[in-house]
């Protein structure tokens, strides 16, 4: 059975580190057999979180994806050993009930940053496992830590693009 699996990617850089890795994610994903979609978060209108009332806006859009799909994985650069402030709004968007609509998905986790890994695993991994797996119910199917990337592209270098494929493949 083909599986269709939503990539939601939170760097607002066009062809940097993390929008490298979700390209090469997906690349795996459509190697295997299956379909993927990308939603680029930073050039949707995803208002913050200011109570209940919230403004017409994609993140609509974005749940219907979610729900839609198979599985769902998230790439963001760090940004203060964090996700990026364009996934982050998207997250603090999440229905109060999102968990009856999304328990069970199939997850993983693709993160670029400058830090060493055991940092970005502490920090950014720590904190997906924690929103992801245990609050929504995710079943995590792994992760790529692109450690030690800064610039834009410079992930190009490294074996991590060959490790997110691979995990696309797996997915």
């Amino acid at each position: 059975m083909t599986k269709h699996i939503l990539v939601i990617q939170g760097s607002p850089t066009k062809g940097g580190n993390a929008d490298m890795l979700a390209d090469a994610f997906i690349e795996g994903v459509e190697a295997a057999g299956n379909t993927a979609t990308k939603l680029t978060i930073a050039d949707m209108n995803i208002a913050p979180f200011t109570g209940y009332d919230q403004p017409a806006d994609d993140m609509t859009q974005v749940m219907e994806q979610m729900k839609a799909a198979d599985g769902i994985v998230i790439a963001t650069p760090t940004y203060w050993m964090q996700f990026s402030a364009q996934l982050k709004a998207m997250m603090d968007r999440l229905p109060f009930d999102a968990h009856d609509d999304l328990a069970g998905k199939e997850s993983a986790l693709l993160v670029a940053g400058a830090s060493p890994e055991e940092v970005l695993a502490k920090n950014v991994f720590g904190y997906y496992q924690m929103c992801f797996g245990e609050s929504l119910g995710w079943k995590i199917k792994g992760s790529v830590i692109a450690a030690g990337v800064f610039a834009p592209g410079q992930v190009a270098g490294t074996p991590y693009l060959d490790k997110a494929r691979e995990l696309g493949r797996e997915f």
